[in-house]
């Protein structure tokens, strides 16, 4: 069992609105099954497994406009050892600024999306054991780069100048430790109803992410 990484605080980003699952199927894509089959348990339950005890913090980063969302962290908070940073957002990199400034983490941040529930719980240790307070950490899979992403804590006011929905991808196109990862996980996100995979899907995953 690994211990949490001193002064790192894991921030989940689920403030978005999901636009294009819901265009489909009306419901929240954090809430809806993250496996094809209807059920399996909800998108962003599986993200935060992959994250337990790898922090000392696990944050849910979450519009103050999202009350379905909302009543389920309240209902799950105390079980999945999760705080909740309340947003009122104009995109990702809004939502990280605000996250950042109310949760200091000495060594810095793992940012993870809420709608990635594929990456495996070793690679997030991985990702978190490589943080410094200087650096930048981006998980690689096949040459692809990926999430979550470490963010050490030296770039504080680079993080709290973001706006807007650009996320933290200025910062990104710099000096950084890339991590090679046997994880197709870190490329997978869920935007569509049909981007779920099947039960046992992972395999079908790793021939997806080597097409070019």
């Amino acid at each position: 069992m690994h211990e949490p990484v001193a002064g790192l605080c894991a921030l989940v980003m689920a403030a978005g609105q999901g636009s294009r699952y819901r265009a489909q199927l009306d419901v929240d894509k954090l809430l809806a099954p993250w496996l094809a089959e209807s059920d399996s348990p909800p998108v962003l339950l599986a993200t935060l497994i992959a994250l337990q005890g790898v922090a000392e913090r696990l944050v849910v980063v979450a519009s103050k406009d999202n009350p379905a969302l909302l009543d389920w962290l309240d209902c799950h908070a105390r079980e999945l050892n999760i705080e909740l940073c309340l947003v009122q957002t104009r995109g990702l990199g809004h939502s990280l600024s605000q996250a950042v400034e109310r949760y200091p983490a000495s060594r810095g941040w793992l940012v993870a999306l809420g709608d990635m529930p594929y990456v495996r719980p070793e690679s997030v240790v991985r990702i978190a054991g490589a943080m410094t307070e200087d650096n930048l950490v981006v998980p690689v899979f096949r040459g692809q780069r990926g999430h979550p992403r470490g963010i050490g804590s030296r770039h504080y006011a680079s993080l709290r100048a973001l706006d807007g929905d650009s996320g933290a991808q200025g910062l990104f196109s710099g000096p950084l430790l890339e991590l090679e990862l046997a994880d197709p996980g870190v490329l997978q996100d869920i935007d569509r109803p049909q981007d779920r995979l099947p039960q046992g899907g992972l395999s079908s995953l790793i021939h997806q992410c080597s097409i070019p």
